[in-house]
């Protein structure tokens, strides 16, 4: 008893701070993207652009019943903003390449306002009567 009395004070001490284990940062430009052409980037930044704009959406719209996403509304900004970092990434890429440089904030509203059109039904079509 004494033993164990006498341990366990200099072990009370051991642990001072905790620290919480953070995900690492993703990788914004993989190593395939630093070969592309110009071609492949924009095709690459167009694709970020669109999934952007989907992440923006259904995080502004909210989350579908029975779709099996109730981890979205957590999830879904942290991708968002992985999304924002690698079209910025994309951007200095084009810029270093000498490529023509798209701006990711207007290529987002872009994708946004399309994605919006082909969710909302057009207005239904103008029937001329005529007089006969």
């Amino acid at each position: 008893m004494l033993l164990l009395a006498s341990l366990a004070g200099p072990l009370a001490g051991c642990v001072t701070d905790t620290y919480p284990l953070a995900d690492p940062p993703p990788y914004p430009i993989l190593p395939v993207d630093e070969s592309m052409t110009c071609s492949g980037i924009a095709a690459s930044f167009r694709y970020s652009a669109r999934r952007a704009a989907r992440l923006e959406y259904w995080l502004a719209r909210g989350s579908l019943e029975g779709y099996g996403n109730e981890r979205f509304p957590l999830d879904g900004p942290k991708q968002l903003v992985d999304e924002r970092r690698r079209l910025d990434a994309l951007s200095d890429l084009q810029r270093f390449k000498g490529c023509t440089v798209m701006e990711p904030g207007p290529a987002v509203v872009e994708e946004r306002l399309r994605l919006e059109g082909s969710v909302h039904p057009a207005a239904p079509p103008v029937v001329l009567h005529s007089r006969g």
